[in-house]
């Protein structure tokens, strides 16, 4: 199998536990054991990306990062899919980034298409957050 643009490779992401993921989820954290991860997902040579995510009763919690995502995330958040899914033995796959965003209906629409839905307010899986929106995936 020839690698070239890496079509084909599979690869599981590097995993470095560390802190990360602090303000909004640390309710999850004070109330239940958590483990922090952190995906790096190289791409290319010269393109990596990151996804700060907790990992609590078998759910994944990832948080956006603030800002225009980098190229190749789509690509790298399917493959932190898989993990999940694969590695983790998730139930489900957690995402939430803050409602006042300027690109939060393309956010909305890019992980519907991926067959996430949004979490309604007060559901017990998310904190209690109105700045913040969260979607959901949930893994069969």
């Amino acid at each position: 199998m020839t690698e070239g643009s890496g079509v084909g490779v599979s690869k599981e992401p590097p995993v470095d536990t560390k802190q990360c993921l602090a303000d909004n989820a640390s309710s999850l954290v004070c109330q239940q054991v958590a483990s922090s991860l952190c995906f790096k997902v190289k791409l290319t040579d010269c393109l990596e990306v990151t996804w700060e995510t907790l990992l609590l009763d078998k759910k994944l919690y990832v948080e956006i990062p603030r800002g225009i995502l980098p190229a190749g995330s789509k690509e790298s958040f399917v493959t932190l899919l898989e993990y999940a899914e694969e590695q983790l033995k998730c139930s489900h796959v957690i995402v939430c980034f803050k409602r006042g965003r300027n690109d939060r209906a393309s956010l909305i629409r890019t992980f519907m298409f991926l067959g996430f839905g949004v979490v309604p307010p007060g559901d017990s899986s998310v904190p209690p957050n109105p700045e913040m929106l969260f979607m959901a995936y949930t893994i069969d």
